[in-house]
């Protein structure tokens, strides 16, 4: 039987290192951050280097957490997601104002290694940057994929696919001897729109309602 030797706390190098994790993390915790007049206020409660991600991941939806901080902080405020400062906008007026007015300020994206190796350089829709490119994009999109024309066009899609998982629901009550079946109704609807996906971009369905 071999037994592993755990570093000692005589070693220097150990010492050393644990003294800079702390330091680190002191920094941290005592810095205080350098706020703007213009700058919206930021919520409390954050956590060192990973922000306030703890706060965002707790039982409660994400949308209920940020409600919640709306009331305390004001309808514009920020939140760190990690090292990165977020601006959270709440109300119909100040909405307005971001998507119309000012809408070209806020349509660049934040570049990042993983949306840069993912999206192939920015070419996807969603990760690209504003400019000719992201405004044809855009076009296209609109036109060709999001109009009303061709949302009616794939209307049938729609109508068919809900008529099949009906009747995977009665191919089960049948198979189950016309007894009671039970669906996970979240994972069926998910199923249906997933399958209107497929269909209208590769011809085929793949799920079919299944008895928990």
């Amino acid at each position: 039987m071999g037994y592993s030797h755990l570093p000692s706390i005589d070693n220097p190098t150990t010492v050393i290192s644990i003294l800079f994790v702390l330091i680190i993390f002191l920094y941290y915790l005592l810095r205080k951050p350098k706020v703007s007049r213009r700058s919206p206020p930021e919520a409390g409660g954050a956590w060192p280097i990973v922000g306030h991600l703890p706060l965002l991941g707790g039982s409660q939806p994400v949308h209920i957490i940020l409600g919640q901080m709306a009331d305390k902080y004001g309808p514009i405020f920020t939140v760190r997601m990690g090292v990165y400062k977020t601006l959270v906008i709440r109300g119909a007026e100040i909405s307005k104002e971001r998507y119309t007015a000012n809408d070209r300020v806020f349509a660049n994206r934040a570049k990042a290694m993983a949306l840069e190796v993912m999206g192939y350089n920015y070419a996807m829709f969603g990760f690209s940057n504003y400019g000719p490119y992201w405004r044809r994009l855009r076009k296209i999109a609109t036109l060709e994929l999001l109009s009303n024309h061709r949302v009616q066009t794939f209307s049938h899609v729609r109508e068919l696919e809900v008529k099949s998982a009906i009747q995977d629901i009665h191919e089960l009550w049948v198979k189950n001897n016309k007894g009671e079946v039970k669906l996970e109704m979240k994972k069926w609807f998910g199923d249906i729109a997933l399958n209107m996906v497929l269909k209208m971009v590769v011809g085929k369905r793949f799920f079919g309602a299944e008895e928990i």
